[in-house]
């Protein structure tokens, strides 16, 4: 898909993340002409590798991600450039110092009084809470004898307020506790990685990744510029997946309203993926949280023309969106991982079916084969890092 580019300055893209949805964002402006600058801390990724990738920088782990932004506007002229991160704790060091940083550059993400809102999921539910919008029954405990004396019902699960602080250390999402004991067990556990403020306790909504639903915008406070709904069909791991692997469109009208009635609460501008489970025992979508960033399948935007990342351009640059709010019935598919997961359902006698012709590749393109030779390379890596 190539939508028209407003902005005469050629101001080129400096994407902060090198896998599959950095390689969907180089890609995308790529092909409509804009450079880009990779940045990512691991040498091992496969969007350096597309041949829309005008230069690859490895961060340093060493040095503040802020300081190291200014000196490479020093050393290569960046200055102007859009910033694009594509994971939560940069979106959060480029929220946090964006006045700085718009002194050289142009900053993707909203402000930090906004972003906290969705980046802090204790924040987050309780503005949901107050809205009456349904979502898990959730808790929000102090300390272990408030653990021991919470009136849950088990199974449930325990989950970071700030996903990525535990997930790095334990790899995991969520810790899923079947009992009183395991409850106090993973909670304790917990503290040694995250704060106790820091703790959600919630019910397990029932369902497979079936139940997945995600609402997607380049959003502008109170209304969007550019939307999208699916369904995440299946993802990985497939109880509480870390990343999905085929997704497909759909229209439900509900489901939209109810994404943009929190994203009108909180005031929100930029790119960002609600996300929705729906609850087998009453037919409703439960809100799971915001991520105010674009979204590991985010390309489906190719073959369901909804122009989310040039529409962000065109809007920083020259203040002239372009406008979408339908899209076409299409798919997306992680074709390595999503094979893998079609495989486990198939042997655990799950069947699924796709009968959607019109598919996004993650990353098998014709024109740009190299990330795709790459990633069969880099899969028992990948796979083992996750």
């Amino acid at each position: 898909m190539t939508e028209v580019v407003t902005n005469t300055m050629e101001k080129g893209v400096i994407v902060i993340g090198g896998h599959v949805q950095g390689l969907g964002i180089i890609r995308i402006f790529g092909r409509n002409g804009i450079r880009c600058y990779l940045l990512d801390s691991n040498s091992i990724n496969i969007a350096k590798h597309s041949i829309y990738c005008s230069k690859f920088i490895e961060i340093d782990p060493e040095q503040e991600f802020t300081s190291f932004l200014i000196e490479l506007n020093s050393k290569y002229n960046l200055n102007g450039w859009l910033l694009i991160p594509t994971d939560d704790n940069y979106v959060r060091i480029l929220s946090q110092n964006k006045q700085l940083l718009e002194k050289y550059f142009r900053v993707s993400v909203d402000d930090w009084q906004v972003i906290e809102k969705c980046y802090n999921k204790r924040i987050t539910y309780r503005i949901v809470q107050d809205m009456g919008i349904d979502m898990p029954i959730t808790y929000f405990p102090n300390n272990l004898e408030e653990i021991k004396t919470l009136n849950v019902d088990f199974p449930c699960i325990i989950k970071p307020a700030i996903m990525h602080k535990l997930n790095s250390q334990i790899h995991q999402k969520v810790l899923v506790c079947k009992n009183r004991e395991e409850l106090i067990t993973n909670y304790e556990k917990v503290l040694h990685y995250i704060s106790a403020d820091e703790v959600i306790i919630q019910e397990i909504i029932p369902g497979d990744s079936e139940n997945q639903y995600s609402a997607c915008f380049f959003y502008n406070r109170t209304e969007p510029f550019v939307s999208l709904l699916a369904r995440r069909k299946r993802q990985y791991p497939m109880d509480f997946g870390k990343c999905t692997t085929f997704a497909e469109t759909i229209f439900d009208e509900s489901l939209l309203e109810n994404a943009q009635l929190i994203l009108n609460k909180i005031n929100f501008w930029g790119l960002c993926e609600v996300e929705f489970k729906k609850d087998e025992r009453d037919g409703k979508y439960k809100f799971l949280e915001i991520n105010p960033r674009s979204w590991k399948w985010h390309s489906i935007a190719n073959k369901s023309v909804s122009p989310f990342l040039i529409s962000l351009y065109n809007f920083i640059y020259d203040g002239r969106p372009i406008f979408k709010n339908d899209w076409d019935k299409c798919c997306w598919k992680d074709l390595i991982t999503d094979s893998f997961v079609t495989l486990i359902l198939l042997t655990s006698f799950k069947f699924t079916t796709n009968k959607c012709q019109n598919i996004e590749f993650a990353v098998f393109d014709i024109n740009d084969i190299k990330p795709l030779i790459l990633e069969i390379i880099y899969s028992p890596y990948l796979f083992l890092s996750r």
